[in-house]
């Protein structure tokens, strides 16, 4: 699942949490939660390497290059949104909670490690038509709720 709905889930699992170092734990198992919700991963699975990456067919790879810029894009929107909004550094922190299972895994990547399948038997991937329904979902609900 792409960065910006496990993290705006983070911060508003934080958001409603009595005690700050609990929402931090709540927010990072929302990751194992939200990856179990239908979406789709590009085909990107575990055993992939960056060179695995950079040989795949020009079309689908630039798609997935632009489709995850934008998520890092919203993302550090959301982030900074956050920080000014709530001015409150436990709802930043549990977002990046949400959001680091991935965060690591991609970061391993980076220097030389194959994608990790960590997480595999979590995910619950299904193809394009259906998997891109529930990114703009809960990214808007997790908003309003945030708002709320």
């Amino acid at each position: 699942m792409l960065y910006t709905p496990h993290l705006l889930t983070g911060a508003l699992v934080m958001k409603y949490s009595a005690n700050p170092y609990i929402g931090l734990f709540s927010a990072f198992i929302s990751h194992f939660i939200l990856d179990l919700m239908p979406h789709n991963d590009f085909g990107l699975e575990p055993g992939i390497t960056l060179r695995g990456f950079f040989s795949m067919e020009k079309k689908r790879r630039n798609i997935i290059i632009i489709a995850m810029s934008l998520d890092y894009l919203f993302c550090a929107v959301s982030f900074i949104w956050l920080a000014l909004r709530f001015k409150n550094l436990f709802i930043n922190l549990a977002g990046i909670a949400g959001v680091l299972p991935d965060l690591t895994e991609q970061i391993l990547m980076l220097f030389g490690t194959a994608l990790p399948g960590w997480q595999d038997k979590l995910q619950f991937r299904v193809s394009a038509k259906y998997g891109f329904i529930y990114y703009p979902v809960i990214t808007i609900a997790a908003i309003y709720f945030l708002i709320k």
